[in-house]
């Protein structure tokens, strides 16, 4: 490959059999990508620390191992630690902080190869399905830098979206792998609880992963980060691989379809059309198409979610200033951050645990859900992508109460532990990416990435590539 022109017709493996068979070399890829970031970001502020000295650096002495995914340039979003380089979380409780250490996570993206060349903004701490921390600033959309790029992994949508890197980490406690990947017209797989490690974050609602633009690049992370680790409470899945499962078909499959959860939710018209394509598109393919919603408490399960969230999210943010010596305070937190650490600190454990025993109760019933259904197809989002600004609340239930209306669909498989994903299928005639959401039975993330191969298949988005 003589230039890099086309770079972008390439998902992260097929670049990385580019370096495989000599067309390019690692040191290019990596100066390119950099210089995508570098001509990219000032718009769209989806990267927030560099680490590009160090990546030129591995290259050249060869420092990336023969994983699997050696010499691939790769993003980690600003919630994990990286050993020697600031890990914020978005907050200015955090601002100066540097680990000594990697995380699991970050850890077994090293072993694969991956080369990373920074961090990935990300709202503080993880909490909103924005991404717009107070500490770095807002991060736009490449369809609409008007309108939000999604949360909390926005700065790793942005990134993929705009070519700035083929794919990037990302982390989901209640749809931040989904609702970016929605908003910026991208795949998003947020895998089964206990497939990887991390399931102790946010009280087991957060989970790791990443964004990429093909279901394939997907699949190949995922065995990157599928295994056990000692300590973790959740037994880990065997799979014969994600990677394998994405070349083999899914088989005819009875899909259980709704727009609103039997009424208790509401989505604007785009993304109700953008809903009855997918219908279509699946009962296209073959499958078996029912119109059937699980049957819970929605209203407990969105109350009791909060208690269960404000307990994490206190946890979280006393550990964090522990570790780096500062006293969390209103001079430190944004203010909704601020009052989930008041609020989850004063929640009694009678509360938390009424509320984890209810979200185990209605649980057990969407699992159940799945005894007469393999998959269920709904919305990601209820509406198009947020304006900026959109979630300035600062009360926990102020907010949540404007999380749940746009997007309704994305924390119950959080609370269930399911395995999920967001297809960019529809977009509106004035360019706007819609995502459609599939969830499947516990444990089963091959099935999802067969499914989804298929569907790739039969309706590409790769060439939907936006330009900045």
């Amino acid at each position: 490959m003589k230039n890099f022109e086309n770079i972008q017709e390439y998902d992260a493996l097929g670049q990385k059999k580019l370096l495989d068979d000599r067309q390019v070399t690692s040191l290019e890829l990596t100066e390119y990508y950099i210089n995508q970031i570098n001509k990219k970001n000032s718009e769209l502020n989806a990267v927030v620390h560099t680490m590009f000295d160090d990546a030129l650096s591995k290259v050249k002495q060869n420092g990336l191992g023969e994983g699997p995914l050696s010499g691939l340039p790769f993003l980690i979003k600003d919630l994990n630690p990286i050993a020697g380089y600031k890990a914020t979380s978005g907050s200015r409780l955090l601002e100066d902080f540097v680990p000594g250490i990697n995380d699991e996570t970050v850890e077994r993206f090293r072993r694969a190869g991956l080369n990373f060349l920074g961090k990935t903004n990300t709202s503080e701490f993880g909490f909103l399905p924005t991404t717009e921390p107070e500490l770095f600033g807002p991060t736009r959309n490449p369809w609409d830098p008007r309108l939000s790029a999604g949360g909390s992994s926005g700065g790793a949508g942005a990134a993929v979206a705009s070519g700035m890197i083929p794919f990037a980490h990302a982390s989901d406690g209640g749809g931040s792998i989904r609702i970016p990947a929605s908003a910026c017209g991208l795949f998003g797989f947020k895998p089964s609880r206990g497939q990887l490690p991390y399931s102790m974050y946010m009280n087991h609602l957060g989970v790791n992963h990443a964004i990429t633009r093909s279901v394939r690049d997907s699949a190949a992370l995922l065995d990157a980060l599928h295994g056990e680790v000692p300590g973790e409470l959740y037994p880990t899945f065997q799979s014969n691989g994600f990677l394998n499962a994405t070349k083999e078909q899914p088989g005819k499959l009875r899909i259980a379809v709704t727009p609103d959860f039997d009424g208790h939710v509401s989505i604007d018209d785009e993304t109700k059309k953008a809903f009855q394509q997918s219908v279509q598109l699946i009962r296209d393919l073959g499958h078996e198409v029912v119109e059937a919603s699980p049957q819970f408490d929605f209203r407990g399960v969105a109350d009791n979610f909060i208690n269960v969230w404000v307990a994490g999210g206190a946890v979280v943010i006393k550990h964090l200033g522990k570790v780096n010596g500062v006293q969390p305070g209103p001079d430190n937190l944004e203010p909704l951050s601020y009052n989930v650490y008041q609020q989850g600190s004063e929640l009694s454990a009678l509360e938390y645990e009424e509320a984890r025993v209810l979200l185990q109760m209605e649980s057990k019933k969407l699992l159940h859900f799945h005894d007469q259904y393999d998959i269920l197809l709904t919305p990601v989002l209820n509406k198009l992508p947020a304006p900026l600004g959109s979630f300035k609340q600062t009360s926990p239930q102020a907010m949540f109460k404007n999380f749940t209306d746009y997007c309704s669909f994305t924390p119950i498989s959080n609370v269930t532990g399911q395995p999920s994903m967001s297809m960019p299928l529809y977009w509106t005639d004035k360019g706007l990416p819609i995502g459609a959401h599939f969830t499947g039975r516990l444990g089963e993330d091959e099935l999802l990435f067969k499914l989804a191969s298929q569907i790739e298949r039969e309706k590409p988005w790769f060439t939907k590539y936006k330009e900045v």
